[in-house]
Parts: structure tokens; C-alpha cells; sequence
């Protein structure tokens, strides 16, 4: 299943912990930062879709499988028609034999409504309307947020969007149940100076959402860094590449390394979220 039209359900995975308890875990994978382009064209001279089969040929391998895989936008350089047929493509190949649910929303790089029309297969590509929406599994529930907007290098939820986040997160209050939001843009730098990393602009105010309810985690892209902070009183984390590196301490655009790909395995236990940025080694 390659899209949030059906949301189906797969069995949370059981694990033993290193002391002999066994417990319910689901495992999610977040795969972030694409930047397809068009068969044959090189973004950054790196090859994008061979290095993005890479990573679904390494997830699709995974043992136990994940429950879910999050896409967490800038799947496309350009926001092209045929960019968002090949990720397609890809996952039909690498993931379908599997049936896990691939859940994708959009980042600064991508166009919504092409991205609408091409990927997710609509009638009509609304560029305006925010792509959110909620997937519940059998123990955790996925809150996929839109920080698209527009010509703009950095993100925004928005009022409406954060409204309905505030009312999709207090379905969940005191249920026990494990509660995981992502989206492109992170509210946190990655942890070294910086004069700008594009973040989140209203993070002051989607963090009082996060932070009025009982939320695992909160996973982010955008970086090409994988980095963790505590944020609105849980987890904040953004994931590496599938397409390639960006060194920390360089300038933005500068110094992009494409043998640095990989992708985030979260595993969700207990009613939190261990993030383990897995790097493939060239």
C-alpha cells in the first residue's frame, strides 16, 4: 500500500528485552529527504534514485518488517510530475511485496499539487490545501503533519492545521496509547551555530500544541543531519538522507557528501520512541 487512502492495520511486532521481558514494540521506518528528479537527470550530480532503491532495498530486507514507513518530504528536487512517478515506481518495487503502509507528505523541494496529482493520484492537484492526515496501527497512532508553504525555504502548519492537530492529539489523552507526529520541517536546530536552519517558523506555537498532550515523539526531516533534542517535552528528531549529506558545519549548499544516505528505525516501546539513524556503509 503506497498511500494514506486506505489505513489498514498490521500487527504490532513482539520483541524480547535484553532481560527476558517480552513487550509489545512497533517498529516504524522515516525516510526523509529524497530529491528525485526526472529519469536520467543527476540532482547535485548524485543519482538520487539509485541511491534512494538503495535504502528501500535495505528496508524492505529489514527482520522483523516495519509496521508503517514514513516519508517525510522533499521527495522530489523540483516538484516535477515524472520526480514523484518514479518514487512511484521505487516503492512499488522495493516495498509492495510487503504490503507496508508507506505514508508520504511533502517538504520545501516538492509541489503539493503536483505532488497530489502525480503520487497521490487526484483528480485535481490543489496546491493550497495542506496534505494532514491521521493513520492509526494497532498500537501507535501517526499524525503526518503538511509544513509546506509555498517559494518559502522554511515550514508552516498554520492556524487551521495546528487547530486540527490540537483536536486529532486529544483523541488519544490518557489512553495509553503511543502517539508519533511527522513532518518535514524540525523545530530544532541541529545542534551546531548556525545563523539559520530553516525551521519550522510557528514552533513556539506547535510546540503548546505537543506539549499539551501525550506525544512519543515528534519526527522531522529537512536537515540531511541526524540530530535529537527535547522538545515541548518530548523527543525531537530529524533523520538522515536517503539522497545524501549535508555537513553540519559547512554552509548551507556546501559540502554534500552522497555516501553519507540512510534512514531513521524508530521503535516504539513503552510508550516512547528509540530513534536509531541507521547509515548505510558505502
Amino acid at each position: 500500500m503506497l498511500t494514506d487512502r486506505s489505513p489498514g492495520r498490521r500487527a504490532a511486532l513482539i520483541i524480547a528485552s535484553h532481560d527476558g521481558r517480552v513487550s509489545d514494540a512497533t517498529i516504524l521506518v522515516q525516510i526523509t529527504d529524497t530529491h528525485l528528479g526526472p529519469p536520467g537527470e543527476l540532482p547535485y550530480g548524485v543519482d538520487t534514485p539509485a541511491q534512494l532503491a538503495r535504502v528501500l532495498a535495505d528496508v524492505a530486507a529489514m527482520d522483523p518488517a516495519p509496521a508503517a514507513v514514513l516519508l517525510t518530504g522533499d521527495l522530489s528536487d523540483t516538484g516535477c510530475v515524472a520526480s514523484y512517478q518514479l518514487l512511484r515506481s521505487l516503492l512499488e518495487d522495493h516495498l509492495a511485496p510487503s504490503g507496508v503502509p508507506v505514508l508520504a507528505v511533502v517538504g520545501n523541494h516538492d509541489h503539493r499539487g503536483t505532488f497530489r496529482q502525480a503520487y497521490l493520484g487526484d483528480a485535481v492537484g490543489d496546491d493550497a490545501a495542506p496534505h494532514h492526515f491521521v493513520h492509526d496501527l494497532d498500537a501507535v497512532r501517526i499524525v503526518m503533519c503538511d509544513s509546506y508553504a509555498a517559494g518559502r525555504v522554511t515550514g508552516e502548519l498554520g492556524s487551521e492545521q495546528l487547530a486540527w492537530l490540537d483536536t486529532v492529539l486529544s483523541e488519544t489523552d490518557g489512553s495509553g496509547r503511543p502517539v508519533v507526529v511527522a513532518l518535514h520541517h524540525p523545530s530544532v536546530p541541529r545542534g551546531v551555530p548556525k545563523a539559520d536552519d530553516y525551521l519550522l517558523e510557528d514552533r513556539d506555537a506547535f510546540g503548546e500544541v505537543i506539549a499539551r498532550h501525550e506525544v512519543a515523539a515528534v519526527l522531522a526531516g529537512h536537515s540531511h543531519v541526524p540530530a535529537s533534542a527535547r522538545f515541548a517535552g518530548t523527543l525531537h528528531a530529524t533523520a538522515p538522507s536517503a539522497a545524501f549529506a549535508m555537513d553540519p558545519f559547512s554552509f548551507r549548499g556546501s559540502r554534500r557528501n552522497p555516501e553519507a544516505i540512510g534512514y531513521s528505525i524508530c521503535t516504539v516501546r513503552d510508550g516512547g520512541v528509540v530513534v536509531n539513524p541507521h547509515l548505510l556503509v558505502p
